[in-house]
């Protein structure tokens, strides 16, 4: 009988200390890398913090950079019980915007998050816009509805997307260095 619980001992032993080899492989630590969050992504995370912030938006919103979407950036709408949004980018797509491209085109996503939070029966891009517009310039949108029309082949209407222009004397007002 105590033979028994020598081995057993010895062979519990044993899983442990296989248990502890497999977790400190490199193999084990590479797995690990691969969950954590690529730069790009760490990029996007902080932007969407900063313009969440400015646009006084409290859910949270994760970000994934994946290789295909067919809307090339899009927010949905929480599936879970902590009301967590998921903003996707395809790469492709975050590739080929300048910084100030990409934080209007995550400014629109995040109207979206917006609208969803306060009146989610009046989704619009134009009103989606209208709440990134508080935070990037009407210019920076333009730029990104021209890149997406330009990569799916069809031409849109900016008014139609973002509202008239404004008149030149206002424009200077809208552009101001705050922004």
């Amino acid at each position: 009988m105590r033979c028994r619980c020598r081995i057993s001992r010895n062979s519990a032993l044993l899983a442990v200390l296989a248990l502890l080899v497999c977790f400190f492989s490199p193999g084990a630590f590479a797995a690990e890398r691969s969950n954590a969050p690529s730069a790009p992504e760490e990029k996007l995370q902080v932007m969407v913090g900063n313009l969440k912030s400015r646009l006084a938006i409290t859910s949270p919103i994760v970000v994934s950079i994946v290789p295909s979407n067919a809307l090339m950036m899009s927010v949905a709408p929480p599936t879970d019980t902590r009301k967590t949004f998921l903003l996707s980018v395809e790469a492709s797509f975050l590739d080929m915007l300048t910084d100030d491209e990409l934080e209007a085109a995550v400014a629109h996503e995040l109207g979206h998050v917006w609208i969803y939070t306060h009146h989610p029966f009046l989704q619009t891009e134009e009103l989606a816009n209208r709440i990134a517009m508080r935070t990037v310039r009407r210019e920076s949108l333009e730029r990104v509805y021209t890149k997406v029309w330009k990569r799916g082949g069809t031409k849109g209407d900016l008014a139609w997307f973002l509202g008239d222009a404004p008149p030149a004397s206002a424009a200077g007002l809208a552009t101001d260095s705050s922004r």
